[in-house]
């Protein structure tokens, strides 16, 4: 039949071949969380690779988190820059502001007997007890967070807790592509192969 038709194996075997190459690597992918738990007999059972592996994952995830991208040291070094920021300072001059016109008010007519700048003294006075104190709690919070906080074991628990359903979803969404052109260079290097098939075959006939 193949000699009768001589176009028919270069038809035939790309097209098998971009089939099988596409196929067998959609079942690699899949097979990346397929199944969730172990399935078979006796000694050949099978599990998808990150589920088997998701001990060692979050391992290595948080050892990556903590030494690559961002420490303990690096959180309590921003909770002392948020604690003593002009952000922080300016709404707690609003604060004390407020508080201050509060209890002026609640003074009635005598608040009118104070003198403003001795109003504006107290205000500048509390405005240093306050701050002060701010800075030593971004202080006290650095220190206490840089010996305390464990977040490699935080991530860790944090990718341990994950159901197998909720991280697949969430690398399909982030890899969806990447994966698709996985599965579409499977059924490429098939056709490429199918085609190398076809020419050996005629150079045989």
């Amino acid at each position: 039949m193949m000699s009768e038709n001589p176009w028919l194996p270069w038809i035939v075997f790309p097209l098998v071949g971009a089939l099988i190459g596409y196929a067998t690597n959609r079942l690699a992918v899949k097979m990346l969380f397929r199944p969730h738990r172990p399935k078979g007999f006796g000694p050949l059972r099978f599990q998808g690779v990150v589920p088997r592996r998701q001990e060692a994952l979050a391992d290595s995830i948080a050892e990556t988190v903590q030494d690559e991208l961002i420490s303990a040291e690096d959180v309590a070094a921003l909770v002392q820059t948020i604690a003593t920021s002009d952000a922080v300072r300016h709404k707690l001059k609003g604060r004390i502001d407020a508080l201050i016109s509060e209890q002026l008010q609640s003074l009635g007519p005598m608040a009118s007997f104070l003198p403003t700048d001795l109003v504006d003294k107290i205000k500048g006075r509390i405005e240093e007890e306050v701050f002060s104190f701010v800075d030593e709690m971004g202080h006290d919070l650095h220190g206490t967070l840089g010996e305390q906080l464990d977040l490699k074991q935080k991530v860790r628990e944090r990718i341990m807790a994950f159901e197998l359903d909720q991280m697949e979803r969430l690398v399909l969404r982030v890899a969806k592509k990447e994966l698709r052109h996985i599965e579409f260079l499977g059924g490429v290097l098939g056709l490429i192969v199918g085609l190398v098939e076809a020419g050996l075959l005629q150079l045989w006939n």
